[in-house]
């Protein structure tokens, strides 16, 4: 009796196929429901935040000065209501955090409901967050009248993530709502 023994090439090729395969089916199909675009879109929205100011004055001889989640910008020497702007961050980046959760959540769909509702209610501290920063920061120049403040296009993003997410919670309960009903037919 002989043993043949085959040796069987590596296929490099093969394998990045098979895996691609597998994350189509396991989380690439996910990607395909609209609450997961909305949630995206709401992430990539608020990362937009970190890059570009939300409002803007003018200040007499430095010029204009900007007001972003990071901080300003063409103001030197200002250190009053730094712990404004490090609220905003930790808001950003949790809002963040819970809607990234959110979107792999997609077997528990009551947690991942709860999950968007908490991002709402951090959107909302958000916004609060940035017009009284926006507000304090021109109260805290000492000039004898406070320089007018113009908002820029990034004060709308959060606005608009509300809008995004709560179109996703209403998705996810449409899902949610779908599935019990194919439960009753069984």
């Amino acid at each position: 009796m002989k043993f043949q023994i085959r040796l069987q090439r590596y296929n490099f090729f093969s394998d990045i196929t098979n895996f691609f395969v597998f994350l189509q089916k396991k989380y690439l199909a996910m990607i395909q429901r609209k609450q997961t675009i909305f949630l995206i879109l709401a992430i990539l929205s608020f990362a937009l935040l970190f890059r570009f100011p939300f409002a803007s004055f003018e200040l007499g001889t430095v010029g204009t000065c900007y007001i972003g989640i990071l901080g300003l910008t063409n103001l030197d020497g200002f250190t009053g209501y730094n712990y404004m702007f490090i609220i905003m961050q930790i808001l950003t980046t949790l809002f963040m955090s819970l809607t990234g959760v959110a979107i792999f959540m997609y077997k528990n769909r009551q947690l991942q409901i709860r999950l968007c509702a908490l991002s709402l209610l951090i959107n909302a501290l958000l916004i609060g967050t940035m017009f009284f920063t926006a507000s304090m920061v021109t109260k805290a120049i000492s000039l004898e009248v406070a320089p007018a403040i113009s908002y820029l296009w990034m004060t709308y993003i959060p606005m608009v993530t509300l809008l995004s997410v709560r179109f996703a919670i209403r998705a996810i309960r449409k899902d949610e709502a779908m599935v019990k009903s194919l439960n009753r037919l069984r």
